[in-house]
């Protein structure tokens, strides 16, 4: 028995070291392709193969021991692959096979366990939404080359420049039913409500495979939007339809996030409702910042997943917040008054943008809150002062650079852009005051529909259960 165990935590290790080779190979290779590749597949691809090193290095010893450690390797560097087929892709073929190449061989990792009802249900509702966005991916594929012609990006690219000087009037309509269906396609891939559900339920699945797929695979659907941004902006309903989905999926998922008493499913809304924003920014035009926004969100949340057994242990020696509503105020006063000003003070003209400006200013107001909470004393302000001047010219110097990977298109819809950002406010100055709110009766009953998620997980599960049945599920509807 013992010789036996040895001998798989041999194969294990084996494995494990193979996958870690193969990760600093692709690494290495996306450093030195990078005079070969445009910037947007540099920049995506170099920070892909970088996640894809430092979680199979935590596999090893995260794994260690585990009888399936080799099958776990094997699907998570081909899951790996599919992602960096994605990223390279020239064509919108070769994208839409990456694209399902993906899906599928994640379903082997999200049911990794398969004795597991909990896994086994989302890995099951993960698969009938994924299905459907590739059937809108593969529906795009037919449609544009009957009108395109082609599946060459750098064709179709050429094609949509040339409608753009043309006018809306000129863009045929079967134009515009290409990027409903390639939107749609990104948002089931970006886990959009109300096919979100499936996301906060794959917390059964190893550690490694959260990280990867909250700060990798989940920005399937982003790389989609921002590779074919030239395209998708030619139709203005696609662009509307980015902004009201993923701003109203940026609201819905802050809010129940706020209720949520595990630290994973904590963090799975996060990336709910980070998906969401990136796909308001999208929708605004700003694919350039949607970029910046993909990459900061990949660091955060694979260091976040990695290392969500110290948060916890983190989070208990943070003092509580002040709930002072002139303190909340102050702070949220500050952040418009000093991003507005460092606007100016560089040239930029924070009207170019409103919305996005907008919540930038609310991010920063939540930055300046938080340091109230360390030092204690809302008038004790130059660490704040420092960070915040830091923050903002870090924003509009990244903005600029991320300009030179991706061109910011025009958008109609920077008032929905704006009403959102209003109700994001609301949200933010909620989540101060959550103490008094929840000694409200309004606020206990909120609280306990918003921890249920209202309840759409429940309807995903009934209907994943109906359509999917399996006994392993009837303990848990």
């Amino acid at each position: 028995m013992r010789s036996h165990d040895a001998t798989a935590q041999a194969a294990g290790r084996r494995a494990a070291i193979g996958a870690q080779w193969f990760a600093a190979l692709c690494f290495l290779s996306a450093l030195a392709g990078i005079g070969f590749f445009d910037r947007l597949t540099s920049v995506l691809l170099i920070l892909s193969t970088f996640l894809f090193g430092i979680v199979s290095r935590y596999s090893e010893r995260y794994m260690m021991g585990d009888p399936g450690q080799p099958r776990f390797m094997f699907w998570l560097s081909l899951t790996s692959t599919f992602v960096f087929a994605l990223i390279l892709s020239g064509n919108l073929l070769h994208f839409a096979i990456a694209w399902c190449g993906i899906s599928l061989s994640l379903h082997q990792l999200l049911q990794f366990y398969k004795d597991r009802p909990g896994a086994l249900l989302a890995a099951r509702k993960k698969f009938m939404i994924s299905r459907l966005g590739d059937a809108a991916l593969i529906a795009a594929l037919v449609l544009t080359h009957q009108e395109l012609g082609t599946w060459d990006f750098q064709n179709m690219f050429a094609a949509a420049e040339r409608l753009q000087v043309a006018g809306p009037e000129n863009i045929p309509g079967s134009l515009s039913w290409i990027c409903w269906l390639l939107v749609f396609a990104a948002l089931l891939k970006s886990a959009q409500f109300p096919f979100h559900s499936w996301l906060p339920d794959t917390m059964e699945t190893p550690t490694p495979v959260s990280a990867l797929m909250h700060a990798g695979i989940i920005n399937a659907g982003g790389i989609a939007v921002i590779r074919l941004s030239p395209l998708i902006s030619l139709s203005d309903s696609a662009m509307l339809t980015l902004c009201l989905v993923g701003g109203f999926t940026a609201l819905f998922a802050s809010t129940v996030m706020l209720t949520q008493a595990s630290i994973k499913r904590c963090l799975a809304f996060s990336t709910v409702a980070q998906m969401g924003f990136m796909m308001l920014e999208c929708g605004l035009g700003a694919f350039h910042l949607a970029l910046v926004h993909l990459v900061a969100h990949s660091m955060y949340k694979a260091y976040a997943f990695l290392s969500s057994g110290s948060a916890v242990l983190t989070k208990r020696e943070v003092p509580d917040r002040p709930n002072n509503l002139t303190a909340v105020a102050s702070c949220i006063l500050a952040a418009f008054a000093l991003n507005f000003f460092i606007a100016h003070a560089i040239g930029v003209d924070p009207l170019d943008q409103p919305a996005l400006n907008f919540i930038f200013s609310i991010a920063l107001a939540q930055m300046l809150w938080g340091l109230v909470s360390i030092v204690g004393r809302p008038w004790q302000v130059p660490l704040g002062l420092i960070s915040g001047v830091s923050l903002s010219l870090i924003y509009f110097g990244l903005e600029g650079i991320a300009q030179l990977v991706v061109k910011p298109m025009r958008s109609n819809a920077n008032w929905i852009g704006i009403l959102i950002a209003c109700l994001l406010l609301l949200v933010a100055v909620a989540q101060t005051q959550l103490p008094r709110l929840s000694q409200t009766s309004l606020g206990q009953m909120l609280y306990v529909h918003a921890r249920n998620g209202f309840y759409v997980n429940t309807l995903a599960n009934r209907i994943t259960a109906s359509l999917w049945p399996a006994r392993l599920f009837r303990e848990e509807i």
